[in-house]
């Protein structure tokens, strides 16, 4: 999808489905840099079609977190990291994958390290709640139980439904049998 950097966008967030917007592409970016979207987010031009925030290229949520306690974090923007390294959710020594190269290297070996952690437009606008890489694990961990919880029941319709077909079918079979 091509970016039109002034026209109007629109982020949902995974974990409450709040949207914010219309909001100019470049708000977006920004946001994302500063770990205000996490990988999970959606972005949308027109408030119905919807693409995960990481699938958009002008983004450049082009990096994975790997931290010793839990799985991988990301794709996720490089002035995420330094954000989540600022507040201490990382560490300097953090393992990072690059998703256009397949390149691994620690936090303090990244090109973007001495660069800072990026300023942030200072406007009016609402802003969304600042992504962790914990607090996104825990969601996705809960999102995952519920989907785990669904899928229980539909095996469990499914069991029960094959059971009753089994029990019909052995009633045809008799009817069968008795007729011939």
């Amino acid at each position: 999808m091509p970016i039109v950097p002034s026209s109007i966008w629109f982020l949902r967030k995974h974990d409450n489905g709040e949207i914010f917007g219309p909001i100019s592409f470049e708000h977006i970016r920004e946001w994302a840099s500063n770990a205000y979207v996490n990988p999970q987010d959606s972005i949308s031009y027109d408030g119905v079609n919807w693409t995960k925030a990481p699938m958009i290229t002008e983004l450049q949520m082009d990096w994975l977190i790997e931290t010793p306690d839990y799985p991988l974090y990301g794709p996720t923007t490089s002035g995420a990291i330094l954000e989540f390294l600022r507040i201490g959710e990382i560490t300097s020594r953090a393992q990072l994958i690059n998703c256009c190269t397949a390149e691994r290297m620690i936090l303090s070996d990244a090109p973007f390290f001495d660069a800072g952690v990026p300023s942030f437009l200072n406007d009016a606008l609402p802003v969304p709640a600042k992504s962790g890489i914990k607090l996104s694990l825990q969601q996705r961990i809960r999102d995952l139980e519920i989907e785990l919880l669904e899928k229980r029941v539909q095996i469990n319709t499914a069991n029960q439904k094959i059971v009753r077909l089994e029990v019909r079918l052995h009633d045809l079979d008799a009817q069968l049998k008795e007729a011939s």
